[in-house]
Formats: C-alpha cells, sequence, structure tokens
C-alpha cells in the first residue's frame, strides 16, 4: 500500500471516528485543523502537501479542505460515527429531489435486514446512493441493492440529507433504523435479478 493510501485511510479513520478520542478541535461542521493532524504519531513524516493530494486525488469525494481565518482545515464529508453538532448537509424534502436511493449490501446481511430493516450501527447515518455508477455510497464488495421508497419514507417523518460528495444520508427512527417497510424493491446487483422482499 503506497503511503498515501496509508494516509488516505489514516485520514477517514480519524476524522470520521477518532478526533474527539484524539483530542482535536473539532469545529461544529466537523473540521479539525490540518497542522493537529499532522502533530499525530499517524501521521509523522507527512506534510500539509500530502494531505492536500490525498484529498486532490479522492475519487470519492470523502474529505473537504478549507482555509478558515488564514487555518488550513480538513473535515469527512460523510460516514460519521462522531456526532457533529452542524453537518453541512442539504436536507432532501421532496422525493423528487433525488432520482433514486440505493443501498448496496452483501446478500448474506440480507435475512437479518429483511427481517428488521437498515441500521446506523455507530455511525450518524445509513448510507445511500443515488445510483449504482456512482463513486461514493456503495460499499466495496457489496452484491445486491436496497432501492428505499423515499416518498413514503419522507411522508412518514423520516429525514434525508445529501452530503458534500453527494452521498444520500438517513439517520433512520429514534433507534437508528430503517424499517423494511420503506424498502420499494431489491436485486443482485451484478444481475440484476429480484430478490424478495418477503
Amino acid at each position: 500500500m503506497s503511503d498515501l493510501k496509508k494516509l488516505s485511510h489514516f485520514l477517514a479513520r480519524l476524522l470520521r471516528h477518532e478526533a474527539k478520542d484524539k483530542g482535536l478541535d473539532i469545529t461544529p461542521e466537523g473540521y479539525v485543523n490540518v497542522e493537529d493532524v499532522l502533530r499525530l504519531p499517524d501521521a509523522r513524516g507527512f506534510e500539509v502537501s500530502d494531505i492536500e493530494k490525498v484529498v486532490a486525488n479522492d475519487s470519492k469525494g470523502r474529505f473537504k479542505i478549507r482555509n478558515h481565518f488564514g487555518t488550513k482545515q480538513i473535515k469527512a464529508t460523510q460516514a460519521h460515527s462522531i456526532q457533529l453538532e452542524s453537518p453541512e448537509l442539504t436536507p432532501i424534502n421532496n422525493y423528487t429531489d433525488a432520482r433514486v436511493v440505493l443501498h448496496g449490501t452483501k446478500s448474506e446481511y440480507w435475512p437479518s435486514i429483511k427481517a428488521t430493516g437498515l441500521s446506523r450501527k455507530t455511525r450518524t447515518h445509513i448510507n445511500f446512493a443515488e445510483g449504482e455508477c456512482v463513486k461514493s455510497g456503495f460499499p466495496p464488495k457489496c452484491d445486491m441493492v436496497i432501492e428505499i421508497n423515499l416518498e413514503l419514507a419522507l411522508k412518514d417523518g423520516l429525514k434525508f440529507y445529501k452530503s458534500d460528495n453527494a452521498v444520500i444520508l438517513c439517520s433512520g427512527n429514534s433507534d437508528g433504523v430503517i424499517s423494511p417497510r420503506y424498502f420499494k424493491r431489491a436485486y443482485n446487483l451484478h444481475t440484476h435479478e429480484p430478490i424478495k422482499l418477503d
């Protein structure tokens, strides 16, 4: 694995899950100072330019950099387990605001998902994509897709958002779950063969 790839993995883990545990100051939007990141042992030997390369070359748009009053800051655009006060997310208020809402998963998880629904687990949101060909929103090695009935879910009060890198996010109900009631259809990602919902 290349050094920049290792840095990318470290940044994703840090900015999504560990920034507070590592003692970093995190803004309400999820930004941390780049210089503070570079002081951490896992970032030893890297420079600001290395972080800028990771952000510029990340095809999934997982990171965002800004200059805030002369200080360079970085954040993860989605997939946090850290609770942010003011994440920079765009609300989806109408089902026409998203072309389609798809969740990629592995078929081995389908019996559990079909029975209990999609869970955000330790993260703040469940991730979705607006299509199969997008770079963000589908986990690697998924082999099936669940389409959400966005119109019904919004009507019933579930909140959906779009992140800076166009991933659709939903925190689910009060238990962090999206019930199977909101599954419009499921199918094999490679063959598009339908998978029974019941």
